[in-house]
């Protein structure tokens, strides 16, 4: 885009945004004010969003619980979540999938 920030694509005015691990304190803000959940039970949560690093569309599959507990869990919970997209992000490892950013998010079980 002309502003350097990446398209739904995953390109910005110098190309494709390169694979890159990492994480910036905005981007739990920035995929917040897109976030949709797509569907949520007592096991799992789906979230729908923008990628804040390269802009690309990605969905989420959060497990809540992989074994049962007799206790009851919290009820709010810090998800890690990462980039899932598909879009061709140069540098990516075989195997791998989206950009390589990663933040947190805080999801409510009610």
């Amino acid at each position: 885009m002309a502003d350097g920030t990446p398209g739904p694509d995953g390109t910005g005015s110098d190309g494709p945004v390169p694979y890159r691990e990492e994480t910036e304190d905005r981007y739990a803000d920035d995929y917040a004010s897109g976030l949709r959940v797509l569907s949520a039970d007592n096991e799992s949560v789906v979230l729908s969003g923008r990628c804040p690093r390269c802009g690309c569309a990605c969905t989420y599959l959060h497990v809540r619980r992989v074994f049962r507990r007799i206790r009851r869990e919290p009820r709010e919970r810090w998800v890690p979540v990462m980039c899932t997209c598909a879009a061709d992000h140069p540098g990516r490892p075989a195997g791998e999938e989206g950009c390589g950013a990663y933040w947190n998010v805080v999801l409510e079980w009610r």
